[in-house]
């Protein structure tokens, strides 16, 4: 008979020592994880880093860069896309270090306030709170009303990493490039980000003013940062902080120019970076 599929099925299970999404074993992340959801991205930040160190990308898709940045030691971890692909890389990444952890997610998101203009970055010092589909809600019935739920509490940062890394941010881009403000995770691109797609009962004409009227200071809307937050404020052990480069204006329509976009996910790579390796987990 084989070695079993993994073990521990009622925990965070392991294969041959390692975590079984990430591929990761005890020594391989450090104590500090810059999360980004695109390859690409996570590409661009070892790049920054002192040397090319460890690589790891797992058969689920999740890569890993762990090196130092400034001598000290940092990982850099691609996502991918949503809150569950969040909630993977934080609880094991958890698993596999000792000591506590500070994560700081630099991702990009659309501008739901007009003050959110493509190129700028938003610092998420209050935090995230989430909108997701009511899968209660009767999509065949016309009537919108209850289709979308809106956390009354944002999860909130760390509050002098949070500082630390708007403030590195100010520092890269300038401080008129840099808003600090709401962010709201969405559970999908599509329906709980208010976007049209006819060939779908969606019901969400509605949502992204029903989130502004709920929480004024909102400007930012993604798919992954509330869970980061939420859980570190759930673990005694985790800090966390989140950023991420406005692509787009869903008020104004205004979207970024490609190079204005990398220019800007550099510098907020580098402020991360700093802010992260300045900080104590």
């Amino acid at each position: 008979m084989g070695a079993g599929f993994y073990e521990n099925t009622n925990g965070v299970p392991l294969e041959n020592g390692r975590v079984h999404h990430l591929g990761l074993a005890p020594g391989e992340v450090a104590n500090r994880v810059v999360s980004v959801g695109s390859l690409s991205r996570a590409t661009l930040l070892r790049g920054l880093l002192d040397a090319p160190g460890f690589e790891l990308t797992s058969a689920r898709g999740f890569t890993t860069f762990t090196s130092t940045y400034g001598g000290v030691p940092v990982s850099v971890v691609a996502t991918g896309m949503g809150g569950p692909m969040m909630d993977f890389v934080v609880r094991e990444t958890r698993a596999v270090t000792a000591g506590p952890m500070s994560f700081v997610r630099l991702g990009s998101c659309g501008g739901v306030s007009e003050a959110a203009a493509p190129g700028v970055v938003v610092a998420n010092t209050p935090g995230s709170v989430a909108v997701s589909r009511n899968l209660d809600h009767d999509f065949s019935s016309g009537d919108a009303a209850g289709a979308y739920l809106v956390t009354e509490r944002p999860a909130a940062p760390d509050g002098p990493l949070a500082a630390a890394v708007a403030a590195a941010l100010a520092g890269e881009l300038g401080e008129a490039r840099v808003l600090e403000a709401l962010n709201a995770s969405a559970t999908s691109f599509y329906d709980a980000q208010g976007r049209d797609d006819p060939a779908f009962r969606d019901d969400n004409g509605g949502v992204l003013s029903a989130l502004r009227a709920k929480h004024a200071r909102v400007a930012s809307m993604e798919m992954e940062s509330f869970t980061l937050l939420h859980l570190a404020a759930c673990c005694d052990t985790i800090k966390a902080a989140t950023c991420a480069v406005v692509a787009a204006n869903r008020i104004t329509g205004a979207v970024v120019d490609t190079d204005a976009f990398r220019a800007a996910e550099r510098a907020s790579g580098v402020a991360v970076l700093k802010a992260i390796t300045a900080v104590a987990p």
